[in-house]
């Protein structure tokens, strides 16, 4: 099967689900309201099943205003949204009485976690150009100039008056620790802005790419890995891709409840030692994982908060 690099310009897969999505919606009713209308809102939410799996809820919606049975309705779309999935190869399937899920194969969610190595390190503060090669960003083909001017939806946060950032910045620090210790150990090759690793914008330039995958199947299976990982997405999708429906979101909490992931990731989870000499691997892939964490802390800790990233506490 053919599975390609996600489009450089969609930072989660629940951007390229929805546009699958509304695609097979114009069909289903030729004049469906633009998804930037408040009242045609797509339900899509992530699961916290399988690795990756988003739940659509569209059909009830849909039911009512055709007048059909709700699983009729979600097996039609599900039917549609097979026949524009020319990409991801998705694992559809209807579960009663009417929601839709939609699975990433396994080699495509590594495709996706290839792309935030690449990409997330890489968006400046404010939706600035990319620090590495900015001066030809204006000139890039299409899909790199959005990444390179990619706004962050939330401004004007107004963050309480506590003590409660310490976990974030603490797990923020214990990231880029563990990175440049890899570094050091030439277990991966990370490189910054600064090209010192003193910017907290790290990216791990080898492997590459990072090796996600094992016999076609990703290599993080244990259940704090995937914990982390659903947290990292949901974050994302959260950040750059939010729910219209929803007035507020309270970010200080979305962030202790990845900083609590990442602890029990990093408590569970071992890297070096016997896992390092055995299986380079899946120390590379948690690595991986870690650096995907790390730039999702950045983001949170500076764009949403308005506070710092500290390399070290």
């Amino acid at each position: 099967m053919d599975h390609r690099s996600p489009p450089l310009a969609e930072l989660t897969p629940k951007q390229a689900l929805l546009q699958q999505i509304q695609a097979a919606l114009s069909l289903y009713i030729l004049d469906t309201p633009s998804l930037t209308d408040r009242k045609s809102y797509i339900p899509l939410q992530l699961s916290k099943q399988r690795p990756v799996v988003y739940r659509c809820a569209i059909a009830f919606k849909l039911s009512k205003l055709v007048n059909s049975p709700t699983i009729e309705v979600a097996q039609s779309i599900s039917q549609l949204i097979a026949q524009q999935d020319c990409q991801q190869n998705l694992i559809l399937q209807v579960v009663p009485p009417g929601w839709i899920d939609l699975e990433l194969p396994q080699p495509s969610l590594a495709a996706w976690l290839q792309h935030w190595i690449e990409t997330l390190p890489c968006l400046g503060s404010r939706g600035e150009k990319r620090a590495e090669g900015a001066e030809g960003a204006e000139g890039a083909e299409g899909a790199e100039g959005d990444i390179a001017n990619y706004q962050l939806p939330i401004t004007n946060y107004q963050l309480p008056i506590t003590n409660s950032l310490f976990p974030i910045q603490y797990a923020h620090a214990r990231c880029c620790s563990l990175l440049k210790m890899a570094h050091e150990e030439k277990i991966i090759i990370i490189k910054s802005k600064n090209s010192d690793i003193k910017s907290s914008c790290l990216q791990v330039i080898s492997p590459q790419p990072i090796p996600w995958l094992s016999e076609a199947k990703i290599c993080l299976h244990h259940p704090s890995e995937l914990n982390l990982l659903l947290e990292s997405i949901g974050v994302l999708d959260a950040l750059y891709c939010p729910d219209p429906t929803r007035k507020s979101l309270n970010w200080l909490k979305v962030a202790l409840n990845l900083s609590q992931a990442f602890q029990t990731f990093y408590s569970q989870c071992r890297i070096w030692g016997e896992v390092k000499n055995q299986n380079l691997n899946l120390a590379q892939g948690r690595l991986g994982l870690i650096a995907i964490a790390q730039s999702v802390f950045r983001i949170l800790l500076v764009e949403v908060l308005n506070s710092c990233a500290p390399l070290e506490l």
